[in-house]
């Protein structure tokens, strides 16, 4: 059977390491079909390097003003090739080199399926599972993200949504477009939901593996969201008036 092509998109805001890091997990990738598009906002540093390093990547120029995530992601959908499966990936992530073949494994074993995330385990902890899916309680609000033992999250099922990894196919871009421009915080359970009312399901597959460069440490990690609260609020209502039964 004929493999669908894959476009695998990066936003980049100044963080030229982790963004080097990921492409050098993707060259090593056993899928044959894959593009790789970067997008990169705010200082040029990684764009000028990146260039010269890796020529085997489309580099995109995001502009200098800060446009988000959702800016950034979209501006690689425009940019990928108009009948390839679309890679959503995050720059703080490493993947294993199997990771979307298991991906598309499971988005053809279903024609309803139009979104696959993966096992994200800590890059610093791999026996602990980062993200498993989540799930958005739409009365109350409450967020619920699989987190825990790995041997806790082995088996496949159905997931409400999911961020940081995910492959989307093409029939879901190109029936429901981009992302709302949300520039950051909860645009990706958002697409997953608008997905899920176009007619499709979203996925968990244990079997392909990525890798999250984000501390465990509550002393770490915290002080981060912090610094997204008025976008965490602002948007988590922007949501539920969405989608909030």
């Amino acid at each position: 059977k004929k493999l669908p092509r894959v476009s695998a998109i990066i936003p980049s805001f100044n963080d030229k390491i982790k963004v080097f890091k990921l492409l050098n997990s993707l060259r090593k990738s056993t899928y044959p079909h894959l593009e790789v598009v970067v997008v990169v906002n705010g200082p040029q540093d990684t764009l000028t390097h990146g260039k010269k390093k890796y020529k085997w990547v489309k580099w995109i120029d995001g502009g200098r003003v800060n446009i988000g995530q959702t800016g950034c992601y979209n501006l690689g959908f425009a940019h990928a090739k108009k009948t390839n499966h679309i890679l959503y990936i995050d720059s703080d992530v490493v993947i294993d080199k199997e990771m979307i073949s298991k991906l598309v494994d499971r988005a053809n074993s279903d024609p309803k399926i139009g979104i696959v995330t993966p096992m994200i385990l800590y890059l610093s902890d791999k026996n602990w599972v980062n993200q498993a899916g989540a799930n958005i309680n739409l009365i109350t609000g409450r967020v619920n993200v699989g987190w825990g033992q790995r041997k806790n999250f082995l088996k496949a099922h159905e997931v409400q949504n999911s961020g940081t990894v995910m492959l989307f196919k093409r029939e879901v871009v190109n029936k429901i477009g981009g992302m709302d421009n949300w520039f950051l915080c909860y645009f990706d359970p958002d697409y997953c939901l608008r997905a899920k009312k176009a007619g499709f399901d979203t996925w968990y597959e244990p079997a392909a593996l990525a890798y999250h460069d984000q501390s465990k440490d509550e002393n770490i990690w915290r002080p981060r969201v912090l610094t997204r609260a008025y976008l965490l609020g602002r948007n988590r209502v922007l949501f539920m008036r969405k989608h909030g039964n």
